[in-house]
């Protein structure tokens, strides 16, 4: 968590035997603390003191039964401390709460495991979240989708509570748009529908081509919790819900890698929180990785690229050295712009899951994977820390980072979803050395 500059301090004086759902009154206000994402929270038994009653209390050996006061105090954003002191408050039946401005000077702290515990997906969660109703026209969303550039829309009610989700994959699964959406954004527009076939009955509205009741988060889930949902389903995204089920945001798998990438140690890093990323990028990546070389002709580049669900392959040197990576958009932005407008839609629809076109054949001739390969490439050793693959992959804004031994050949590759899937099992893994705490 951040935290620095102007905070505030909350004080809660209540007694030693106060008692909250059979539970020491002080022991339920930290969970209510830890439940509300605070950074920690500090218990103090008094020795002595008197309250409303005027009674003297002490810690005597004659008085041991005695009521001692106890002192609950914690330091926090301000944001954090209205939205946990009403529940502390209702809890206080006797006592006294006061707040001060704090000035935190220094804020450091160990983190078990990759995800910061103090930190809630309403830390995270992306608010401002791009929607349709259930009654948009298909052409509007994707329209919406293509500027924003979002690959996934909630679908919500007057009400904001969910309906469903519409995500590239329903659009080309149920035959509303031919090429995805990130692909229709480098290409700037998708092929006129006069020259695409067109289904029987052609979705016409978000609620036609929608998943129903998808997974979803709340703004309290612990980022490791979140972590796990994506990497168990293969989600890129999940929408956040309140408890009155109603859509206050969006937590993707980039917001997880991003706050572990910001919170790793750093040289001079400063008050910044500090997580445990543990693992190797050789333990991390996936050895299926489909290659070819830059001479393969361009035709068998397209056929092995559709071996892969994500779209991409690595183009190799004669000693297996990465040299370029192609996905689909590389091809379709490259290549395609030389295929007559009939072969265009075929060649889409191919990418989509259709059938081999003969027109790849005229946009192939005399072409290899080099005519249309990105490079040079960004890659790690397979000794490197899951922590520098991490800093890398999202500094650079890269989806697949080839893995490579000592000589520089190609060993596998990790994409954002392996990352997210490594830092997921630590967290399952059992927490590290030392707990977050302030005071």
């Amino acid at each position: 968590m951040k935290l620095g500059g102007t905070a505030q301090q909350v004080w809660v004086f209540i007694g030693e035997s106060d008692r909250w759902h059979g539970k020491p009154l002080y022991l339920a206000i930290l969970e209510v603390l830890r439940r509300g994402g605070c950074a920690g929270g500090t218990v103090l038994r008094g020795l002595a003191g008197f309250g409303a009653n005027s009674l003297i209390h002490t810690a005597a050996l004659v008085e041991l039964s005695t009521d001692l006061p106890v002192v609950v105090t914690f330091v926090e954003r301000t944001d954090r401390v209205a939205r946990v002191l009403p529940e502390i408050a209702e809890m206080v039946r006797e006592g006294l709460i006061t707040v001060s401005t704090a000035d935190v000077v220094k804020y450091t702290h160990r983190v078990p495991g990759a995800f910061p515990p103090a930190l809630t997906v309403a830390d995270v969660m992306t608010r401002e979240v791009v929607t349709a109703a259930p009654g948009t026209a298909i052409d509007e969303l994707v329209q919406r989708m293509v500027e924003t550039g979002v690959r996934a829309v909630p679908i919500v009610g007057a009400d904001r509570r969910l309906a469903g989700v519409v995500t590239d994959g329903d659009l080309l699964a149920r035959g509303a748009v031919h090429l995805p959406i990130d692909v229709q954004r480098e290409l700037s527009a998708e092929p006129s529908p006069g020259e695409l076939p067109r289904p029987e009955a052609p979705p016409r509205w978000a609620a036609d081509v929608m998943t129903p009741a998808p997974v979803t988060a709340r703004p309290e889930m612990s980022l490791a919790k979140a972590a796990a949902l994506l990497a168990d389903h293969g989600l890129t995204r999940i929408s956040v819900l309140d408890a009155e089920e109603r859509l206050v945001g969006v937590v993707s798998r980039s917001d997880l890698l991003r706050t572990v990438a910001q919170t790793m140690p750093q040289p001079a890093a400063g008050s910044r929180p500090r997580v445990s990323v543990r693992g190797l990028a050789g333990e991390a990546m996936r050895r299926d990785v489909v290659t070819v070389q830059r001479e393969t002709p361009l035709a068998e580049t397209l056929d092995r690229l559709l071996e892969v669900v994500e779209r991409r392959v690595v183009v190799v040197d004669e000693a297996g050295r990465p040299v370029g990576i192609i996905t689909d958009g590389d091809v379709l932005s490259r290549a395609a712009r030389r295929v007559h407008a009939g072969a265009f839609h075929s060649l889409a629809a191919w990418f989509a899951g259709g059938a081999r076109p003969d027109g790849v054949e005229v946009a192939a001739r005399d072409r290899s994977a080099a005519d249309v390969m990105s490079g040079p490439v960004v890659m790690v050793r397979e000794d490197a820390p899951i922590g520098d693959v991490l800093h890398v992959m999202m500094t650079r804004r890269l989806k697949l980072v080839p893995v490579v031994d000592a000589a520089g050949a190609l060993r596998g590759a990790i994409s954002r979803a392996d990352l997210l899937a490594a830092l997921a099992s630590t967290a399952r893994s059992g927490p590290g050395p030392e707990e977050a705490r302030n005071g």
